[in-house]
């Protein structure tokens, strides 16, 4: 039986990431650069998105916490309550939080920090960049904690959770001490990924058979993460647990390397060495094993996705793009052929974008999967600079994230993912622009169940002054906008800050009248309406 490798398998799993080079694929091997605990940290020299240069020193005498992040990382959405309460609580004590963006732009970032209330700085560098590199970024999300001193003193890949783990991860730094990270999974990944559970001593038949379950046996490695991503009762070192599939994956390869004699086996070897060569950052052995493996089976979709992911770390952004044009024939999805769509906008090359762009709509059958594909549609939209298009698909994202059962976390996540996108469309240049989403915040001090709650996003030049306005409520509804714990009725005036977005929380109190088809918000900058949007009444 055919199965994927751990990488390739992960990057079937983040297909449409694939333009972007994000797949979340580690880098261990005896010398791992980046830094480990109890050494010093990397000097860096950062420019935040407010225009402070911020070093290593800066922090000096002071805990940091640095969270690497992206806004498409569902991992790093789900920790950022913890951290943002973390770094209010922790403040006082000397502990200062500082994020990293390396996969967006100002603009995608700025509306994800206003979006969430995010308090601390934010610096945006370029996936190449010397931060990227000296500090090893693969995973995303990944958060260091350097002491007071200068030392790493923790270094956690994936999200932490539960809460209480970064907690012990700070109030060690702060002493200048590490925290191991000690979990009942962690104990269940060491047992499973054990050198002695395979041993490869015996006959053809036996080392075989172990060679196929050791790769088995690190997919479900993999699996056991990746299930446990969204259970803060559950955590595990990341770092620690791909040493220990290096480990076994490289006794596989040597044994199976003794005996392999199937076209299966001969594949398996090659996809093993590929997987094993990426997790030594080697991308150009990687790009060769992944290539044998396609000598032998050239529709191996799990070497064509190794293979992509290794010639994207060098560069070639053509051949990449290729590599995602023949998965897509092969296994054509709404995943697959956004990968094209992505690759195809980072070569600017619109018309081939919007064409895969076009099918990966067409092929999106569930809400879910249509919410994924607009966003990432409006994503493709503004690497192309099509703000217009780009609106549109954000808007469409929203429609089908609305679609979504309340129960399902990607439910409040794609909306507000949608929100934060339009948002970023009113941070290009053109002009004020006006987003709506469910408030998935804490409500107000005397909220009532029967009001509708939204949040409002108001995006545009810092300093703008803006007038918004509600029409369309029949006698005795009342709709009021909040920000800054003062709510106004019917009427507000604000101006868009430096960030250049502002939140307000939007509400309607319905009263004893039938209730309106929609609200009407306007507002008006310069005595003329520049944006517009509804709010549905029900």
């Amino acid at each position: 039986m055919m199965f994927a490798t751990s990488f390739a398998r992960r990057a079937l799993h983040a297909t449409a990431a694939l333009a972007f080079a994000l797949f979340a694929t580690p880098a261990f091997s005896a010398g791992r650069p980046g830094p480990e605990a109890g050494r010093p940290a990397p000097a860096f020299r950062l420019t935040t998105i407010d225009g402070r240069t911020v070093t290593l020193a800066t922090y000096r005498g002071k805990t940091l916490v640095i969270n690497v992040w992206g806004s498409w990382c569902p991992p790093c959405r789900l920790e950022t309550p913890d951290l943002v309460a973390e770094s209010k609580l922790t403040a006082r004590d000397g502990v200062v939080f500082l994020g990293v963006n390396s996969t967006e732009p100002a603009a995608a970032v700025r509306a994800f920090v206003a979006a969430k209330g995010i308090p601390y700085a934010q610096a945006v560098v370029k996936g190449d960049s010397a931060f990227v590199r000296d500090y090893a970024i693969t995973n995303y999300p990944t958060t260091i904690v350097i002491d007071p001193h200068g030392i790493v003193r923790a270094l956690h890949a994936d999200n932490i959770l539960p809460r209480a783990q970064l907690q012990a991860y700070i109030v060690a730094a702060r002493d200048g001490r590490s925290a191991p990270l000690v979990s009942e999974e962690q104990r269940q990944l060491d047992d499973l990924l054990a050198l002695q559970r395979y041993p490869f001593d015996g006959g053809e038949d036996e080392i075989g058979t172990n060679a196929r379950n050791a790769a088995q046996a690190i997919d479900k490695a993999e699996d056991m993460m990746d299930e446990s991503m969204s259970d803060a009762t559950r955590d595990h070192d990341l770092l620690k647990t791909h040493a220990e599939e290096a480990r076994l994956r490289a006794a596989a390869i040597v044994a199976l390397n003794r005996i392999a004699k199937s076209k299966e086996d001969a594949v398996l070897l090659a996809r093993l060495r590929g997987d094993q060569a990426l997790a030594e950052r080697k991308w150009r052995d990687a790009g060769a094993a992944y290539a044998d493996a396609l000598k032998i089976d050239p529709n191996d979709t799990a070497a064509l996705h190794g293979e992509a992911y290794a010639v994207s770390q060098l560069g070639d952004t053509a051949r990449a793009a290729a590599l995602a044009d023949q998965i897509a024939q092969i296994a054509p999805s709404y995943s697959s052929w956004m990968a094209v769509a992505r690759s195809r906008a980072r070569l600017h090359q619109r018309k081939a974008a919007y064409a895969a762009l076009d099918k990966s709509i067409a092929a999106a059958d569930t809400p879910a999967r249509q919410a994924w594909t607009h966003l990432y549609g409006g994503r493709t939209a503004l690497e192309l600079g099509d703000v217009d298009r780009a609106r549109s698909e954000f808007a469409a994202a929203a429609v089908a994230a609305d679609q979504i059962s309340n129960e399902s976390p990607t439910h409040a996540m794609y909306l507000e993912e949608a929100q934060e996108g339009s948002i970023a469309t009113g941070l290009t240049g053109r002009g004020t622009a006006l987003s709506l989403a469910q408030w998935t915040g804490a409500d107000l001090p005397g909220s009532i169940a029967s009001t509708l709650k939204y949040r409002l996003a108001i995006s545009g030049p810092p300093n703008t002054h803006v007038t918004l306005h509600a029409s369309g409520l029949p006698k005795g509804w009342v709709a009021s906008f909040c920000s800054d714990r003062l709510c106004r009725p019917f009427n507000a005036t604000i101006d868009v800050p430096a960030v250049g977005v502002k939140i307000v929380e939007f509400q309607i109190v319905p009263g004893a009248g039938a209730a309106p088809a929609n609200v009407r918000i306007d507002a008006a900058a310069g005595g003329k309406t520049v944006a517009s949007v509804l709010a549905p009444a029900k």
